[in-house]
């Protein structure tokens, strides 16, 4: 279906099966998927040490390993779904995805719980890869600008939510219920990308390696490398603390789940603000100064937290 309304293109595909509202659940909930697959069990990481008989080092692997393959799984479902369809690699990575989640359930020790995640972390990639090539393909004009809006919000707000979400359930059960969870939204995202009609039209030709291989044009960009090492240097204090916070706030603080969840949550919020500010200010002033002013307050808060971080969870 093709609109032209004041002078912009508006394209939106029909989805036969998934309609209109139900295209949009689905692509949103695909947007999500990444707070809630690490940000929902923070609340049950002091548990799982506990659980499993393990330590807190060994337990954080199944977070940090997480990362790192979800990252190489955007790496490799990005060029794939160009070449073979965004509906058969949802197919494939939500498929590995859900198994990996129910079978994170079924752990007997910390060691397949790790490989499980580092599994479920490779399916996940594909959600991510291919929700925004979803859209792009999907929708353009200013039906485009709105979808995004409405999929950069939900990546917004469920760092907020999905903590709370876990301490919820482990309210009522234990930590292998958060993957039970998550093995619902694999099962539940993967009917709906069965029911996802196809959205690329024309497809990749070339070779997956040679598609691959154009990262490393971007890698030579002198530019582009120099802002990324330093938005990537900025971004390790968040990881320190997703890490950890759990361990401060529940085994240091002595506060529950649930009461931790909505620390989390009121940093998450504050994390939000910055960009959201900085959007603003940007249109007014000159950009640089802000990535130097960010490391300084960086810089002085960090140090603050270590001197007086002890004393309070407020601080």
């Amino acid at each position: 279906m093709e609109i032209i309304k004041d002078k912009y293109v508006e394209k939106e595909k029909k989805q036969k099966y998934l309609g209109k509202k139900g295209f949009l659940a689905f692509i949103t909930l695909l947007s999500a998927f990444i707070p809630l697959s690490t940000d929902i069990y923070l609340p049950a990481l002091p548990k799982m040490v506990e659980s499993l008989n393990t330590n807190t080092s060994i337990v954080n692997l199944t977070l940090i390993l997480f990362f790192a393959f979800y990252a190489l799984g955007t790496i490799l479902w990005g060029p794939l779904s160009d070449k073979y369809g965004r509906r058969t690699i949802l197919i494939i990575g939500l498929t590995i995805y859900t198994i990996a989640s129910i079978s994170c359930v079924f752990s007997g020790n910390v060691y397949q719980l790790i490989l499980f995640r580092i599994l479920q972390a490779i399916g996940c990639g594909a959600a991510t890869a291919v929700s925004t090539a979803i859209v792009k393909d999907s929708y353009s004009g200013r039906k485009l600008v709105t979808v995004l809006a409405l999929v950069q919000s939900t990546a917004m707000l469920s760092p907020i939510i999905s903590p709370v979400i876990g301490a919820m359930i482990l309210s009522v059960l234990s930590w292998r219920g958060v993957f039970e969870v998550l093995g619902a939204l694999g099962i539940l995202t993967l009917a709906g990308s069965i029911a996802m009609e196809e959205t690329i039209e024309k497809r990749y030709t070339g070779s997956i390696i040679s598609s691959i291989s154009n990262i490393g044009v971007v890698s030579r960009n002198r530019s582009f490398m120099s802002l990324l090492i330093t938005f990537s240097i900025m971004s390790i204090p968040s990881m320190s603390f997703i890490s950890a916070s759990s361990y401060i706030f529940v085994d240091g603080f002595g506060l529950s789940p649930k009461v931790y969840s909505y620390y989390f949550a009121a940093n998450a919020v504050f994390f939000l603000l910055g960009p959201l500010a900085y959007v603003k200010l940007s249109k007014h002033y000159n950009k640089i100064p802000y990535i130097t002013i960010a490391y300084i307050v960086m810089a002085i808060s960090g140090f603050s937290m270590f001197i007086t971080g002890n004393l309070s969870p407020v601080i």
